[in-house]
């Protein structure tokens, strides 16, 4: 398999995930016409995903003004997401933040993005923003412990967003 690069389709897949409690099934499909930044997660309760989170928190409202959809995918099972979710932050959890977090226990999800690390079954800490017709526009993949920069996501998706016309910029 070819490693994934802008301008590439993104991989389509259905996985369980979790948002307010809610337990429902989701595809990249799903969210076609829109915006999606697709955050990939080495484990639950660590050190870096969530202060990753944490700094993605002030902008949620934002992405969704944007038609821009998040999802966080982990290794975890959906179990133990729906306890992350709801863990208070004293706890190193998310307090019922407003992120959707999907479950891909076997990595299938992270191997077809190349950011699996098999001998841990754990996703490198990675992010893709696709644009609404199901294209990578850019990726990053940091190596452990080093955690991506969440507050440049909404920045990349807005830049994303800006189409060049002669010598004007405007919204797309």
């Amino acid at each position: 398999m070819m490693a994934l690069v802008p301008g590439d389709l993104a991989p389509d897949f259905t996985l369980d995930s979790v948002m307010d409690g809610k337990v429902e099934s989701i595809s990249l499909s799903s969210m076609k016409d829109k915006y999606v930044v697709l955050v990939f997660c080495p484990v639950d309760f660590g050190y870096v995903t969530p202060t990753e989170f944490y700094s993605l928190e002030p902008h949620l409202e934002t992405f969704s003004t944007i038609n821009c959809e998040l999802v966080a995918i982990s290794t975890e099972h959906i179990s133990s997401q729906i306890k992350y979710q709801a863990t208070p932050r004293a706890e190193a959890g998310l307090n019922f933040m407003k992120i959707r977090l999907a479950s891909d226990p076997t990595g299938d999800v992270a191997k077809k993005y190349g950011v699996y690390k098999q001998e841990e079954n754990i996703c490198f800490s990675s992010n893709f923003i696709i644009d609404p017709e199901g294209k990578i526009i850019t990726m990053e993949k940091c190596d452990f412990p080093v955690g991506c920069s969440m507050g440049e996501q909404l920045k990349l998706v807005q830049a994303a967003q800006v189409i060049v016309v002669g010598d004007k910029a405007h919204r797309g």
